[in-house]
């Protein structure tokens, strides 16, 4: 009830929670059983996870491995300088360029005629009744009170935990008499209440709106004000004494302050349902195969035209990806109209003209041959010169190779840690996967090589551990929660008939 999606106002409204949860798949009663469920997995995983699992050895090894720190020995192969230096004859591009044709091709080109309608363009067709402000007005004078805000608090008996009926009315008199003389309603609850669920929160069932509990709760509070105190209420299987815990009448604004919003809302509702029925005849034309211009002139609106766009460059404000993937099917005709609603507007679509894709000629794509036969010939020289390298570490001449090629380094880091920025992240991951004495080539993200050597693996001392082991407490409490959240949220999303990812529901 206190999630603003379902609310108008600021207040509950049956209408939109009905047709919000219906929207995605279910009934007003089994969303909330499926919120009951939500709820209650949250109570389950915080329960799991409000006590730390590993021990302080646990501990003690993790925060051991995590600041080890290397002493690495490396050679690096600069990739974009490696293919600068790279010049490519023209008989290299003509040949790289005739072997590689299909990467030198045009992206088709389309363009299209269209006529767009937005509820804009009706509002001044919408003409208002007379006394519909006025009756507006008072319908919502009259519903006035539905819109106050009642929180509500009980105590349960359930007709369950006793021999008889007889026997639970009697437990629920008497709760009313202690009520009647003097006795706080919160320790009441605390000492006699059945419901679990609100029992440690005075009883408290939020806020009161009609058909979210029995008809009868309506019936006992509806006289009630501000820490009045109800009737005995009994339902099927319980018996309820009811509060009202918080009390807030809706403000009742006057006609001049709500005549305007009355009519402007008719006005957009009217105006959305006139584009809509345009859509109809638009629709209906369209069938008997009449031409965008026939459709144009049926509904008085103006034919405007597209430049030339390709699949990839087609971006606008006022058209998604369904215009796109129509304009751009290869089922889709030429002169032909087709309506998409797009419930915001209404688009009437015909495809002009199409630029078929072409091969462009070597002049016009220099630039991106050069670039591509460039990268390839850098890939194969990286391989060659990886090799290279391998061998002359092994016969001493490593620093003659190194010095013939500007794009090839030597360096080496003494007391290099997991989250240094010296070298890309995926090398640091990769490197301290190794073991001291390991020689490994690794390729990083941009296609620099690197050719490391594990010299040494550095332990931290006892006392620097000991400095951060309130710090690893932490950290290991917080990766077993969300190991577990993980876990627990897989079962109950990833293998729920709906899905829940995609559900309105905030646990506020």
């Amino acid at each position: 009830m206190t999630n603003p999606v379902f609310q108008i106002d600021g207040g509950f409204s049956e209408n939109i929670y009905e047709a919000q949860v219906n929207a995605s798949g279910h009934t007003k009663e089994s969303y909330i059983k499926l919120t009951t469920d939500l709820l209650a997995t949250e109570i389950f995983r915080k329960s799991l996870t409000s006590e730390p699992f590993s021990t302080e050895d646990e501990v003690i090894q993790i925060a051991n491995l995590l600041e080890q720190t290397l002493n690495i020995d490396f050679i690096k192969i600069d990739s974009e300088s490696l293919q600068s230096s790279i010049e490519n004859t023209k008989d290299e591009l003509e040949e790289f360029y005739s072997e590689n044709e299909f990467m030198f091709y045009s992206d088709e080109q389309r363009k299209f005629e269209y006529i767009l309608l937005t509820p804009e363009d009706y509002k001044s067709k919408v003409v208002i009744p007379d006394n519909f402000i006025n009756d507006n007005y008072e319908d919502y004078l009259s519903k006035a009170g539905e819109r106050n805000q009642i929180r509500i608090a009980h105590i349960m008996i359930d007709k369950v935990n006793y021999e008889n009926d007889g026997d639970a009315f009697n437990a629920i008199q008497e709760i009313e008499s202690q009520l009647l003389g003097g006795a706080g309603f919160n320790e009441l609850v605390l000492e006699y209440s059945d419901d679990p669920v609100s029992k440690e929160n005075g009883g408290d069932l939020e806020f009161f709106l009609p058909g979210v509990f029995d008809v009868k709760f309506d019936d006992a509070i509806k006289d009630l004000r501000l820490n009045d105190i109800s009737k005995i209420v009994e339902l099927d299987t319980s018996f309820h004494i009811i509060k009202v815990t918080e009390y807030e009448e809706a403000e009742v604004l006057s006609f001049e302050d709500m005549k305007e919003s009355i009519s402007s809302n008719l006005v957009n509702s009217e105006s959305l349902a006139l584009m809509k029925d345009d859509y109809d005849i638009a629709y209906d034309l369209i069938d008997s195969n009449s031409s965008i211009g026939a459709i144009s002139n049926a509904l008085s609106a103006d034919i405007l035209e597209s430049n030339f766009v390709t699949a990839n460059n087609f971006v606008s404000e006022s058209f998604d990806s369904r215009v796109r993937d129509y304009i751009f099917s290869p089922d889709t005709p030429e002169n032909v109209p087709f309506a998409i609603d797009l419930d915001e507007s209404i688009l009437v679509v015909s495809l002009k003209e199409i630029n078929e894709s072409s091969l462009k000629n070597l002049e016009s794509v220099s630039l991106d041959a050069n670039r591509m036969l460039s990268s390839k010939k850098g890939k194969e020289k990286q391989l060659m010169l990886t090799t290279e390298i391998e061998l002359s570490k092994s016969d001493g001449t490593l620093d003659d190779f190194i010095s013939a090629y500007p794009y090839v380094t030597k360096d080496s880091f003494i007391n290099i840690n997991r989250n240094s920025s010296l070298m890309p992240q995926e090398i640091i991951f990769q490197v301290f996967q190794q073991s001291q004495g390991d020689s490994v080539t690794l390729l990083a993200n941009n296609s620099d090589t690197y050719i490391l050597d594990i010299i040494t693996v550095n332990e931290p001392t006892e006392e620097s551990i000991s400095e951060l082991l309130e710090e690893y407490n932490g950290f290991s409490k917080e990766l077993i929660s969300n190991k577990i959240s993980e876990v627990v949220s897989s079962e109950v999303f990833d293998s729920a008939n709906v899905k829940l990812n995609n559900i309105i529901f905030t646990n506020e």
